[in-house]
């Protein structure tokens, strides 16, 4: 395997690169564990935690184990999600040296989520992150606009058609 889980400076623990990885490499799936629902619930005593699932726009709510489940945020990120029929890959968003800790801008493959205070210690950190494309700045929506997930393309379609005719 090309990462391991580490204690992490932003956050708990976090995925790290045991080798050197390559700009638009694809690294791995994600690991999907279940469906979390009203009679399968998460089970905190064995492990199963709010911020280890990912959501999407029909209202499933999935799982993820290890290791990415340990992804941090990072208003720098340097991996990206990207999801085709179900199933979301992790990529190399920059060449990323080995040891570095893998983080993901968590606006990206979120649909609307929580606001707290960021951790992330990047240059040009947000401080506050609200995490959903459409609260990110102008500005950053554009840069980050091609690895944004298909997924969240899709979710924000209309949104992102008036920023691209905004800038035509």
């Amino acid at each position: 395997m090309s990462v391991e889980i580490r204690e992490s400076a932003i956050h708990g623990q976090g995925v790290y690169a045991n080798t050197p990885l390559r700009k638009h490499q694809i690294i791995a799936p994600i690991n999907i564990i279940r469906e979390i629902t009203e009679e399968h619930p998460l089970d905190p005593e064995k492990g199963e935690l709010y911020h280890h699932c990912h959501w999407y726009p029909d209202g499933r709510v999935i799982l993820t184990g290890e290791p990415y489940c340990y992804t941090n945020h990072s208003c720098d990120p340097n991996v990206f999600l990207y999801t085709v029929n179900g199933m979301s890959y992790v990529f190399a968003m920059r060449d990323i040296a080995a040891g570095a800790e893998l983080t993901l801008e968590y606006s990206l493959c979120n649909f609307d989520g929580e606001v707290w205070e960021c951790r992330c210690g990047a240059w040009g950190c947000r401080g506050v992150h609200h995490c959903g494309f459409q609260y990110m700045e102008k500005s950053r929506q554009l840069e980050l606009l091609p690895y944004l997930d298909p997924v969240i393309v899709w979710y924000h379609q209309d949104y992102i058609r008036v920023i691209l005719s905004e800038m035509a």
